[in-house]
């Protein structure tokens, strides 16, 4: 309402307010112009029956000029002649008529004698009538005047009545066309101009109709799509899961199967046989660790592993694998450190452990000869676990892609390590499991960082005393 009062403002300043003004001022000066008329015409008129009378007398060289004088009073009652005197040098004084006591004018002349004396003539005029014909006048000027005012107080109501009001029902309709609803139309437009803008909004209504239902067709058959290929996915990855879990578990006894007949092969075997028996038995734990990682692989993306919440210590956690880790830190030439041993966790216990056994092991295979931290930080309302290394780093390109399965960098070091690359798919896993996040902060040549968060254990189960876990059979590296 105030934009429109606004608006009504500005038109009417901008497109009423200059005519207006004009017309005033042009009525304005017609008056100045007509009063002024009519007082130089009664001074005309004044002066001319002056000038016959004095040439009158003159030209009569009259002893006595009265009959003269009251002739041409009679002669100008006309034009409001009220009293006519005629004074001479000699002393002598003539006059007609009665003396005005006010609304008068008085006018002189001198008049030249035949004996180079001068004698003059007054007349006194009546401008009762003068003064009436000029407030006529300006009666009519302020009557156009007003005349004026109203016709710009009209246009005021017709630029109300016959714009704004429609410019406002546009203004409505084209918000219903926004938020998506049929504009109301308009029972009364203001021009034909305004008809056709609303024939123009209501043909727009109906093709967004129209469009909205075709939309809406559209995302029913793209949400049917997209439901099928969802219930194709996940039977895909349900069969995916399955055959992996068939083939890891009929693999599994041939594969424990050769390692035990090539430990009964090394107890009578030759030098050159038993460096056979050993590439026999690396080659075997290989194929081991695959399938140990693709079954587990298959058991997360299944959903079949269950999360129990529970309290437990970050010492607790650290204590699930350190053996392992520490011969595999061993092996690498590694020296593992542990910090933060006193925080209290609450979560599952084994699928944490999974995680940072998952992170750890990574960490020590690219720290050959370095240093691997294992820490519990307070990080709010959290414990953040970090795993950080001073390996050879990943560069910010290759940070996201390291969670997908089967990447691995292109390194010296990888190639002679192995692997398969399903050491980190599998923690990015066990994070989502956890409910939590894989960070990693790294850059080449400054080591690798990676972390988890759980959240701290609630006050109430601090108090109460820890129950033992057991480990889980399927936490392996990939």
């Amino acid at each position: 309402m105030e934009q429109r009062a606004r608006l009504l403002s500005r038109l009417f300043i901008d497109a009423i307010m200059p005519s207006t003004i004009a017309a005033l001022a042009l009525v304005l000066a017609l008056c100045i112009q007509q009063t002024h008329n009519l007082g130089e015409r009664a001074d005309a008129a004044v002066t001319l029956r002056m000038e016959r009378l004095a040439s009158q007398l003159s030209r009569q060289g009259i002893a006595s000029p009265q009959a003269t004088l009251d002739l041409a009073l009679r002669d100008g009652q006309a034009d409001q002649l009220q009293r006519i005197e005629l004074h001479r040098p000699d002393g002598g004084f003539w006059s007609s008529g009665a003396a005005l006591k006010q609304d008068g004018a008085t006018y002189r002349s001198e008049l030249a004698d035949h004996g180079g004396t001068s004698s003059w003539l007054s007349m006194q005029v009546d401008t009762h009538a003068l003064h009436r014909a000029q407030g006529l006048v300006w009666l009519l000027g302020s009557l156009c005047s007003a005349g004026v005012m109203l016709l710009a107080w009209l246009a005021r109501m017709t630029l109300r009545n016959r714009v704004l009001e429609p410019l406002s029902h546009v203004e409505a309709a084209l918000h219903d066309l926004i938020n998506a609803r049929r504009p109301v139309a308009d029972s009364k437009p203001g021009s034909a101009e305004f008809t056709r803008v609303n024939q123009a909004l209501q043909r727009l209504s109906e093709l967004q109709e129209e469009q909205q239902r075709d939309w809406s067709a559209v995302q029913h058959d793209n949400a049917t799509e997209a439901l099928d290929r969802l219930r194709q996915s996940q039977a895909a990855t349900r069969s995916k899961s399955q055959f992996i879990a068939l083939v890891s578990h009929h693999f599994r006894q041939p594969l424990q199967a050769l390692e035990l007949f090539a430990g009964g092969l090394d107890a009578g075997a030759d030098n050159e046989q038993q460096s056979m028996v050993q590439q026999m038995r690396i080659s075997i734990a290989s194929m081991t660790r695959l399938l140990d990682a693709l079954l587990e692989i298959s058991r997360l993306d299944a959903g079949v592993i269950a999360v129990k919440p529970a309290g437990f210590t970050a010492a607790e956690l650290f204590m699930r694998d350190r053996t392992s880790l520490n011969h595999e830190a061993t092996l690498q030439n590694v020296t593992l450190a542990w910090r933060g041993s006193q925080h209290r966790l609450h979560g599952d216990a084994d699928v944490a452990a999974s995680l940072l056994y998952q992170l750890a092991s990574n960490a020590i295979a690219n720290a050959s000869g370095g240093r691997v931290l294992i820490a519990a930080r307070r990080r709010g309302q959290a414990i953040r676990i970090e795993v950080r290394d001073n390996g050879p780093g990943i560069a910010v390109i290759h940070q996201q892609r390291i969670f997908e399965e089967f990447v691995q960098l292109q390194t010296a070091e990888n190639e002679r390590r192995g692997g398969y690359g399903l050491g980190l798919a599998i923690a990015e896993r066990l994070a989502r499991l956890l409910g939590t996040r894989i960070g990693l902060r790294s850059e080449p040549g400054q080591g690798s960082t990676f972390w988890f968060d759980l959240p701290r254990m609630p006050a109430m189960e601090r108090h109460s005393s820890s129950r033992s876990r057991s480990s889980s059979p399927w936490r392996q590296a990939g």
